[in-house]
């Protein structure tokens, strides 16, 4: 498997996501209690072409992405009682673990790969950094549901840059807002 910029193989777990009702409250505490940081905060994220279940969606979530070492952490915030899979998710656990992130340098391959075991493509979308994303269902398989991420080179920069604002971070600027 080849390793991406920022440490981690194509193909494999390059994040953890959790869903929360409290963004800021959620980074605060991560960082104090796991030493995670600094964050990434996408007020409003933009979601584009976006399909929930097969039907287009227009639901509004805010994000937040910080590493601690090569492990990424994902904070998503529903911003609507929109139906979503983190509203879905949340009736039936609350705000919880959400699910694993896939690195994917051939999208279309990923997500037929999971498609041919039946899992079940709960959401997908496109995103304004120029890459692609989808959910599978595999909540019965890894206790969480799979992000297939496209690695295009403006993804793999973006999360290149996140994982070395971690390196050596000294604490400062807790929560950054990219430009």
């Amino acid at each position: 498997m080849p390793v991406l910029n920022f440490g981690q193989p194509d193909g494999g777990v390059i994040q953890t996501a959790f869903i929360t009702d409290d963004i800021h409250t959620a980074m605060a505490q991560l960082t104090r209690q796991l030493n995670v940081g600094p964050w990434f905060l996408f007020e409003n994220f933009e979601l584009n072409d976006l399909m929930y279940k097969g039907q287009p969606a227009d639901f509004a979530v805010s994000l937040a992405l910080a590493n601690c070492g090569h492990m990424q952490f994902e904070l998503i915030q529903p911003l609507d009682d929109k139906p979503s899979p983190y509203r879905e998710v949340f009736r039936e656990s609350g705000w919880c673990f959400h699910h694993h992130a896939i690195a994917a340098t051939d999208f279309e391959r990923s997500c037929a790969h999971y498609a041919s075991q039946g899992f079940e493509m709960v959401l997908s979308c496109s995103v304004a950094v120029g890459g692609r994303a989808a959910y599978f269902d595999t909540r019965s398989a890894v206790f969480g549901m799979i992000e297939v991420v496209e690695m295009t080179p403006a993804v793999e920069r973006l999360w290149t840059d996140i994982r070395h604002a971690a390196v050596g971070w000294d604490g400062s600027e807790q929560v950054r807002t990219p430009g």
